[in-house]
């Protein structure tokens, strides 16, 4: 699974998208950035559903860095994860585009 992921937003955040969060982060990224529609609010129930996975021990340690790009394009937060990743010392393939 790639160490940064960034979710473009396409629809408003619902509950019913608890699963697809869960499923991108049993990859244990270690960036989790969104742009798009709702990004605050996708970014807060990622931040939620970490917290909750620590703490109800399904997934010990659960965590990573949320970034919400509400102003900015899809190209500039892939450029943002692709530079995270430099960074970090991982190849920019290491970078996941997921649409939701």
């Amino acid at each position: 699974m790639a160490k940064c992921v960034v979710l473009h937003a396409l629809s408003l955040y619902s509950e019913d998208r608890t699963q697809l969060l869960r499923e991108i982060l049993q990859g244990k990224p270690d960036l989790f950035s969104i742009v798009g529609l709702d990004a605050g609010i996708w970014e807060e129930a990622i931040d939620r559903l970490c917290a909750m996975l620590d703490a109800s021990g399904e997934a010990p340690g659960a965590r990573c860095d949320t970034t919400a790009h509400s102003a900015e394009s899809l190209g500039e937060v892939i450029t943002f994860a692709e530079q995270w990743c430099e960074l970090k010392g991982w190849p920019k393939s290491e970078v996941r585009v997921v649409v939701a």
